[in-house]
């Protein structure tokens, strides 16, 4: 009777989880239950020879046990030391049972936006060219047979150098009017060597490039150095802050987020305390409906409010550019003049939380120097508030700027409106960096200049203060639904004052809606309250007809001069193969009329259109060609533009259909290769080859790869095609005389063969097997289910013949 009260005892300790003597200490790895429910995690726990249960705090938090802040991470914690915490230790089948209240419970996270298919990892660029052209022609005269004959030619020049040390770029325009009586030209557009490292999100550039900038912030031109920040880098971050939704269940349970009465969410959630983030919505503010509903179909809703802006940070995001350099200036009209000083800018934006997002921006060059300070505030489901302030120093002369916008989007209308102030004497870098007109190449002083430039002439005053910053940029406007007429109607107005010359005040208003079949309405009406004879008003009509054609007319007023516009069109596709057309009839008064038609084509090495125009008593003419030149993959391609990624396709022979994401997008050459033009970089690019364009005795390692490639470069994909004309299906039957059951393995024996390998295969339905490397005499093993069994056969090759022998017999 001692020794089962002692048993009992025993249990008891073990059970309820309290303190004994004389127990050795242990580690337990315990099935562990939150308030009875089994939540699928295992769970490393520590027995104290007093019987007391203890784990690290790390270890607790992961189950969703809130635990004083008084312990450390890595420190063990006491099951007693949790407030209002209890447990029950099942020993025999392994399992804790915890029990606390909600206020216990740290919330279960599920992420809305996470995917189950991992994203490649992005892989290092190959070494090769690239060349985009684009050839244009011109011409115009009174005749049709004559307006030919004396044309204009430009072209249009992309070519850039890629490895995995960056990408080095120039771009450029040759034209030639010698045929007209002109001469040829060459223009310098950019030249840049940019490398990127995705691990930092990271884009280093030295060259030409475009200064970063905000909201109220003029970009320059410049020369030199720069380090950008580049969440490009990184499709799969997201980096504006999204809403999240917070709850409890009591039972495991569903939730349906709904925005605008669509559902965007649905998620299984645990009992206990629970958090979904990033619920995906694209822009805009407003109220979601959540939706929590168990098992026995009770639910709760309850209304989130939300704002999502692409012009906030999640936080701890840091984004910047910054760059140093000598301004560019006169670019598109002289190949290479900088700036005599070197100049420099740095903008920057961190999130701050959810709702904050601070701005700052700087500017300095010889006796200038800016700063400006701003910041994006998320008002909820009220909107989106932006403001900054800036100041400027420029040879004892101070100056400011003021910007501050608002936007919002409630009961269906969206409203928009910013205002931007330059006070005093406020000067940037955008009106500084350029030369005295009269040291401007190719202007005989300001007049000259301002005279090629096809603007009125100015003393140099006048043409130094029409540099300056605008005095005074607003910007309004409203957009509704109108239920009873369908479709929406929307408000703008724009204001402009200049620091010299006269203001403008534009207005607008446009009204829009969908018609059946495809079809859509627009009318705009617009006018400058300080110039009335700008007034005009557009409206037409859309309608589809199938094969992607698209039939339009309208009719509109600009002064005085009304016109009828008709047009019919095709676009042009993605495809190779696509045709696309083009026909429009302007009919209108003060010379308007104007008839036009044009034809394009994409083939596989490049994109032709021509079109031909009929104004009045003229005929004009043009030609176009675009395309590329690839130097990859030890090949020589012409294809399509490529202004992203590319890969170059091995699949080891032609006339194989190489696919992208699923469609067919090229076919190899003579030499098994094939050049895919649009990939995306840093994303997922699917790209496989169709096996049944394969010779019979060619065998793939794959045809599928999953590609991540860099910026602008091109990869090579391997399939690893290779030749297997000394292979052979080999029929096996047992020893009695049925066919092996499928799935068993086998080798060829190195003896008759004299080599040291024993290439394996696997049986298949009906005793088949693929056996490579076979010779005129060979040697298998098959394991059997109990022991083995060995066939002796003969092989001789077939020119482009998959061979078939059997049935053979294993013994």
């Amino acid at each position: 009777m001692a020794v089962l009260l002692l048993m009992f005892g025993h249990a008891c300790w073990a059970a309820e989880g309290r303190a004994g003597d004389g127990r050795p200490e242990r580690s337990l790895h315990l099935d562990v239950l939150l308030d009875g429910q089994a939540i699928g995690l295992i769970g490393a726990f520590h027995q104290g020879g007093n019987g007391e249960v203890s784990a690290r705090r790390k270890e607790l938090e992961e189950l969703g046990i809130r635990v004083p802040q008084a312990f450390q991470r890595d420190e063990d914690v006491p099951l007693s030391a949790i407030p209002a915490l209890t447990y029950r230790y099942d020993e025999a089948a392994q399992r804790i049972d915890i029990r606390l209240p909600q206020a216990g419970r740290l919330p279960k996270t599920y992420d809305a936006a996470a995917r189950d298919v991992p994203s490649p990892t992005a892989g290092s660029a190959g070494t090769g060219a690239v060349l985009n052209y684009t050839l244009f022609g011109s011409s115009e005269g009174k005749q049709l047979g004559s307006f030919w004959r004396y044309p204009s030619l430009s072209a249009s020049l992309d070519a850039r150098v890629f490895s995995p040390f960056g990408v080095l770029s120039q771009t450029g325009i040759v034209s030639d009017q010698s045929l007209d009586g002109g001469r040829t030209e060459a223009l310098r557009l950019e030249t840049s060597w940019s490398y990127s490292d995705p691990g930092a999100m990271l884009t280093y550039r030295a060259g030409d490039m475009i200064s970063g900038g905000l909201a109220w912030t003029r970009p320059i031109r410049m020369g030199g150095l720069q380090i950008q920040r580049n969440f490009g880098l990184r499709p799969d971050l997201i980096t504006l802050p999204l809403p999240s939704v917070t709850g409890s269940a009591a039972v495991p349970s569903t939730v349906d987020v709904f925005v605008n009465g669509t559902k965007t969410v649905s998620q299984d959630v645990g009992s206990g305390p629970f958090r979904i983030t990033n619920i995906p919505i694209l822009s805009g503010n407003g109220n979601a409906n959540v939706v929590v509903r168990d098992a026995s179909g009770q639910q709760t809703e309850a209304n989130l409010p939300f704002i999502v802006s692409s012009k906030l940070l999640r936080p701890g995001l840091f984004d910047f550019s910054a760059e140093i350099g000598a301004p560019r200036l006169q670019y598109g009209l002289r190949s290479s003049i900088y700036g005599g000083d070197i100049a420099g800018s740095g903008s920057a934006r961190y999130g701050v939380s959810d709702n904050v997002t601070v701005l700052a921006h700087a500017e300095a060059t010889h006796g200038l120097g800016t700063a400006s300070l701003g910041g994006v505030f998320g008002l909820g489901r009220f909107g989106l508030i932006s403001a900054a302030g800036a100041g400027s120093w420029q040879g004892g002369a101070t100056g400011g700027q003021a910007y501050l916008s608002f936007e919002t989007q409630l009961w269906g209308v969206s409203f928009l409106a910013s205002s931007q102030r330059s006070l005093g004497a406020y000067r940037d870098l955008a009106s500084v960096t350029v030369p005295p007109v009269a040291a401007l190449p190719g202007a005989n002083g300001l007049a000259g200049y301002v005279a090629t430039a096809g603007t009125p002439a100015a003393d140099a005053v006048t043409w130094g203060r029409l540099l300056l910053p605008p005095r005074a940029l607003d910007r309004l406007s409203v957009g509704f639904p109108v239920p009873m007429l369908g479709g929406g109607i929307s408000f703008g107005f724009a204001h402009v004052k200049p620091a010299v010359g006269r203001s403008n005040r534009v207005v607008n208003a446009s009204y829009t809606r969908a018609l059946p079949q495809g079809g859509s309405f627009y009318a705009t009406v617009f006018t400058d309250l300080d110039d009335r004879r700008s007034a005009g008003i557009f409206a037409g009509l859309s309608f589809p007809f199938g094969a992607d054609i698209t039939a339009s007319t309208g009719t509109s007023r600009s002064g005085t001069h009304w016109a009828l516009a008709a047009d019919v069109s095709k676009p042009l596709r993605q495809e190779v193969g696509s045709v696309g057309w083009r026909v429009r009839d302007v009919e209108g008064q003060g010379g308007q009329q104007r008839r036009s038609a044009s034809l394009a084509y994409r083939g596989n090495y490049g994109q032709i259109e021509a079109g031909v125009t009929q104004a009045s008593d003229r005929l004009s003419g043009t030609a176009q060609l675009d395309g590329s030149i690839v130097l990859a993959g030890g090949d020589l391609f012409l294809g399509n533009r490529i202004d992203d990624a590319f890969a170059v396709a091995k699949a080891g022979a032609p006339d194989v259909d190489v696919l992208y994401e699923n469609r067919v997008v090229a076919r190899t050459n003579a030499s098994g290769n094939a050049l895919i033009p649009t990939l995306r970089s840093y994303q997922s690019n699917k790209v496989s080859i169709d096996p049944r364009g394969l010779p019979v005795t060619s065998l793939a390692e794959t045809t599928l790869e999953v590609l991540a490639p860099t910026d602008r470069a091109g990869v090579v994909v391997d399939f690893g095609v290779r030749s297997a004309s000394n292979a052979a299906i080999v029929i096996l039957h047992g020893a009695d005389g049925k066919p092996l059951r499928a799935g068993l393995s086998g080798a060829l024996q190195p003896g008759l063969r004299g080599t040291a390998a024993a290439p394996e295969f696997v049986v298949g339905y009906d005793g088949r097997a693929f056996v490579e490397n076979l010779g005129p005499g060979n040697d298998i093993v098959v394991q059997l289910d109990k022991g083995e069994c060995r066939a002796r056969f003969s092989f001789e090759p077939r020119q482009a013949t998959q061979v078939t022998l059997g049935p053979v017999s294993c013994r």
